[in-house]
């Protein structure tokens, strides 16, 4: 009977208990549980009686476990159609918002002007005596520019060939390769590689073949003179001539020096001339408030930029005409920006810049003009230059600064690339 009286309050409590239990299994998600406060419910060690006389219910808060998510699986996938639908929609708009016609315009004039001094500036400094520049000066603004162009293609081509490139509006379209930047500089390098290779050669077998007649022909002219001349058994002449060779061998050496110089000079003013136009057009389809901004950064890019090729067309030496041919060099590079310039005013209305097709022509044109660059500033600039015997006979406070001007070339242009 005592037993029966001391356990009958726990069996009226494990009674309530599994009667409520019922109904909160089946109460919703976010319905409140009604809980029993443990600390106002104390037992009694000597009777081993619960006192359930200041009992009071409260409604507890919603278990975690409980509560819905915002961010749920069925809700994500309801927004992901959204969300491309935006993304679409932001890829193919076309057109430009505050553009300035008048103010394209005369950017024309302005970058046309800015690129042709920079590059007709070094050809006028060696042809036109009058001037009298110091030859130091020349060779102070070759190292320059070779800075520039080294700063040109790491910062400024291969850079936006990646933003391009790597742009979400492709939508995979490249695959999962994510290196096509760098291996389409790596093309170029090779192809420019391959292309000097097989064209010295050319150079080389037609510079061999009018020694050889040279040859012959002095030859002739020691025999008949009655000069006695080294011998030796010359095939193409067909029997043993006496010849100086010292007379034949030094203009041919140095006019194929001066063909090869020519040859990467030309790279160099390609891939300079292909990213040239992409900078006009993305400069003509540029309005609002930055426009002004990136017309000033271009301008200095330009005009860097045309020294750096201007020294180097400087340094050529032409057979006929050199002023007319230095200036008709350096004008072909003051063309390419406007140009492109012309080209982007002229697309405007329908021009996406985000378009995968836009996307993929620009971002495949700066990884090879990228690959141009770096391979003519560093084999026909960096290695000829500072490797050459002439560069080695300067006393060492002229090679120091040299050396420091290059630096400063790259600091130049890389710091321009904020803006452009």
């Amino acid at each position: 009977m005592v037993l029966l009286k001391a356990g009958l309050p726990s069996l009226v409590a494990i009674l309530a208990i599994s009667s409520i239990a019922p109904f909160a299994a089946a109460a919703p998600q976010n319905a409140q549980l009604i809980s029993v406060d443990a600390d106002i419910v104390p037992t009694d060690l000597v009777s081993n009686q619960l006192i359930f006389d200041n009992v009071d219910t409260q409604p507890a808060s919603p278990l975690p476990e409980f509560q819905s998510s915002p961010t749920s699986s069925s809700q994500a996938s309801a927004l992901e159609p959204n969300v491309r639908d935006s993304l679409k929609v932001e890829c193919s708009a076309a057109g430009v918002e505050d553009w300035d016609r008048n103010l394209q315009i005369a950017s024309v004039f302005i970058i046309l002007s800015v690129g042709g001094l920079g590059a007709l500036l070094p050809v006028a400094c060696k042809h036109i005596k009058w001037l009298n520049v110091s030859p130091k000066i020349l060779t102070t603004g070759k190292f320059f520019g070779a800075g520039v162009i080294l700063a040109t293609a790491f910062v400024h081509m291969l850079n936006g060939s990646i933003e391009s490139l790597k742009d979400e509006c492709l939508e995979g379209r490249l695959g999962d390769f994510d290196a096509w930047p760098g291996f389409l500089a790596m093309l170029a390098i090779l192809a420019m590689h391959l292309m000097e290779h097989v064209l010295t050669a050319r150079l080389i077998h037609h510079k061999n073949t009018s020694l050889d007649t040279a040859r012959c022909s002095v030859a002739t002219e020691s025999a008949s003179a009655g000069e006695v001349t080294p011998e030796y058994k010359d095939e193409e002449c067909g029997e043993e001539k006496h010849v100086g060779v010292g007379h034949v061998h030094a203009p041919v050496l140095l006019d194929m020096d001066q063909k090869r110089k020519q040859l990467s000079t030309y790279i160099l003013e390609l891939g300079i001339a292909l990213h040239s136009i992409i900078v006009g057009m993305t400069l003509a389809v540029t309005g609002g408030t930055g426009f002004k901004t990136l017309l000033a950064a271009i301008s200095f890019h330009q005009f860097f930029e045309g020294l750096a090729l201007g020294t180097r067309i400087s340094a050529l030496h032409f057979s006929r005409r050199p002023l007319l041919m230095g200036i008709l060099n350096a004008s072909i590079f003051a063309l390419t920006t406007p140009l492109g310039q012309i080209i982007g005013i002229g697309i405007r209305e329908s021009f996406a810049p985000r378009s995968p097709s836009t996307l993929l022509t620009i971002g495949v044109l700066d990884g090879l003009s990228a690959g141009i660059l770096m391979y003519s500033a560093i084999v026909n600039l960096l290695v000829e230059e500072f490797s050459s015997l002439e560069f080695r006979r300067y006393t060492k406070f002229a090679r120091v600064m040299y050396f420091i001007t290059l630096y400063s070339g790259c600091a130049a242009m890389s710091i321009i690339g904020k803006w452009a």
